[in-house]
Formats: C-alpha cells, sequence, structure tokens
C-alpha cells in the first residue's frame, strides 16, 4: 500500500510542476486566415495579435475589402477600402477578433485570438 501512495505522490507532483512550467512559457503568437471571396473575386481576411487585413487577392471586382478589430473589449467601426484595408494595434494593446468580409451586404467571417 506504501508503494501506491507513493506514486501517486509522486505523479501530483509531477503534474504540478508541468502546469507551473505551462504557466511560465511564453504565449505562442496566433495567426489565421479566412476566405470571404465572393463573385468571381477571391478575398481574404488574415489577422495575429497587432495586425489585421482583407485583401482582394484576384479577380477585377470594383468592390472594397471590409474589416472590423475588437482590441480591449471595444469593437470599431466597418473600416474599407478599394481592394485592401489594413488595421494596425495600437502599442500595448492586443487585436482580440477581427471581423472580414468582401463586400457592404455580404455576411463576415471572424478571427478570434483570445
Amino acid at each position: 500500500m506504501r508503494g501506491v501512495l507513493k506514486i501517486k505522490a509522486a505523479a501530483v507532483a509531477t503534474a504540478a510542476v508541468a502546469a507551473v512550467a505551462v504557466s511560465m512559457a511564453p504565449a505562442q503568437a496566433h495567426e489565421a486566415a479566412v476566405d470571404v471571396s465572393h463573385g468571381g473575386c477571391k478575398y481574404y481576411g488574415y489577422s495575429n495579435h497587432g495586425y489585421a487585413e482583407t485583401y482582394r487577392a484576384t479577380g477585377s471586382c470594383a468592390g472594397h475589402a471590409w474589416l472590423r478589430v475588437r482590441i480591449n473589449g471595444v469593437i470599431s467601426s466597418w473600416a474599407h477600402a478599394p481592394g485592401r484595408i489594413d488595421v494596425y494595434a495600437p502599442s500595448g494593446m492586443s487585436i482580440q477578433v477581427s471581423d472580414h468580409k468582401s463586400c457592404a451586404d455580404c455576411s463576415y467571417k471572424n478571427i478570434w485570438h483570445i
């Protein structure tokens, strides 16, 4: 019976050390992309913690790229521009969510960084 208790105690101690090691590890940068194409044009959205963009990759559509972000819990208004729109997080802040679409009335796709 004593051998079983020693094994359980060692397992608990090992798990505690592993939890501390994981909690002290630096956060990984998260980045992702989404496809928001419509019609004959290919649009993509991309973001990480510090930068977000929506852009037209191919096609000659006259439409705009649309983007909004959430930083520190505040969602921005939609921004748009012909072909490409970019947003940078202010120094010391990070993007929590980015929303991407390829026309004013299109549905959007989001990328979460939480």
